[in-house]
């Protein structure tokens, strides 16, 4: 667990040099240039489930009209 060893001190008394450390701290931690590909090829995966769940929605959706108009007739 993170302790904060001053709780006390306020946000406005804070450098910017004490800013952007902290900044770097929370940050994730660089990685090399095959885990970016990775990254990468999992970020196109996610984004194909989306395209394949509103691909979905829209025949699901179109079916209930199709089938609301065969019934109003």
């Amino acid at each position: 667990m993170l302790t904060n060893p001053e709780p006390d001190r306020n946000i406005e008394e804070l450098t910017d040099d004490e800013i952007y450390a902290a900044i770097r701290y929370l940050e994730a931690a660089p990685t090399s240039a095959s885990e970016q590909s990775d990254d990468a090829a999992a970020s196109a995966v996610h984004d194909d489930h989306g395209v394949v769940i509103c691909a979905c929605l829209y025949i699901a959706v179109l079916g209930c009209l199709a089938a609301f108009w065969v019934y109003m007739k």
